[in-house]
């Protein structure tokens, strides 16, 4: 871990952010592994272990085996201690989801917005939800471009963007850390969790894949590289429905023409060739409404004939793109649930 110094007003709270990132790292830690890990003094690490304990922050789960002398006590957070709250915000409902520390999803409820008002629809419900847990992150899933605590999205009415600093309002209407993403980025994300959970042996550090979302009228992409999500200068990485396809005309148009499968699958060849030969990612995850799933299996083989080995991805198919979606805005709200301290870099 990097050397961190906090401001020494907040010295105790710095150091019991450092200590809570570090068993949540580990699953469970010992005090003498937290101690190397933070970089704290044993008696310190001592003295904050114990009065989390005290307060239901921590729990003992049970001595190790003995080395030769005296047995340690390994401890690990209590899932139920404090809670990220997240929505998903969609065109006529919201999808609220409680986050425990893992990023595990403990309660899911679809909000219906009132009188139009997705602002007041959170307002009321997190009032309410603030006084019954622990809520220490608030996490946004936004249909839209995200920059600094807002996000443009497109009016299906005019066509024009319209912003929304909903992010900044509820950060210091609540005073706690807001994550906003946009929901293809955040469904990217937790693909990219599910497969490395089937496939233990993948370092998250190292992804790099691409999500292609498809619907009716959009295509739009999610792309990660080496773990992390690429956004772009302005924030419009990942906007493929813009691109000029055929005489000028954009993706998102071609794609609403009516074809047949061959037309459709020459389509998507392109595409996905266009994707690997400016990400070259190891794989290429496909979902949405408007995916042929049956052509999943040619458009796979076409890719293979058209490109080098090394340059063509691996197909993989979402057929629960919402899960994908919870789940990554679920593990980006608990992320910021130990965020609550400013650190300063030696």
């Amino acid at each position: 871990m990097d050397s961190l110094t906090a401001r020494p007003n907040i010295l105790k709270q710095a150091n019991l952010s450092l200590i809570r990132r570090a068993i949540k790292a580990k699953g469970t830690s010992t005090r003498a592994e937290i101690a190397i890990e933070t970089r704290i003094s044993s008696t310190t690490v001592r003295s904050l272990l114990s009065e989390m304990l005290e307060n239901g922050e921590i729990e003992s789960i049970g001595l190790d085996e003995s080395s030769g002398g005296r047995k340690a006590q390994r401890y690990r957070l209590n899932p139920e201690f404090c809670y990220g709250a997240a929505f998903c915000l969609f065109e006529d409902h919201v999808v609220f989801l409680l986050v425990n520390i893992y990023g595990e999803i403990a309660e899911k409820e679809e909000l219906k917005i009132q009188d139009g008002n997705v602002r007041q629809t959170l307002l009321s419900f997190l009032d309410e939800l603030i006084g019954k847990k622990e809520i220490k992150s608030i996490g946004l899933g936004v249909p839209g471009i995200v920059e600094n605590g807002c996000y443009w999205k497109k009016s299906k009415e005019d066509g024009n963007m319209y912003k929304s600093d909903i992010g900044i309002f509820l950060s210091e209407r609540y005073q706690l850390p807001v994550i906003m993403e946009n929901d293809i980025n955040a469904t990217a994300i937790g693909f990219g969790r599910c497969y490395a959970k089937e496939f233990p042996e993948e370092n998250p550090e190292d992804t790099n894949m691409a999500f292609l979302h498809f619907e009716e009228h959009c295509v739009s992409a999610g792309f990660i590289s080496a773990g992390r999500i690429i956004r772009g200068s302005s924030n419009f990485a990942g906007e493929l429905g813009l691109l000029p396809v055929d005489a000028d005309r954009l993706l998102d148009e071609c794609m609403m023409d009516p074809m047949d499968d061959v037309q459709y699958v020459n389509l998507m060849i392109k595409i996905l060739s266009w994707v690997c030969g400016i990400l070259n990612p190891a794989y290429i995850a496909l979902g949405g409404p408007a995916l042929r799933p049956d052509c999943i299996g040619a458009v796979s083989d076409g890719l293979s004939a058209l490109l080098p080995g090394h340059m063509a991805a691996e197909i993989l198919y979402s057929p629960d793109v919402r899960h994908d979606y919870y789940d990554g805005l679920a593990s980006l709200t608990a992320g910021r649930i130990f965020e609550e301290i400013q650190f300063i870099r030696e």
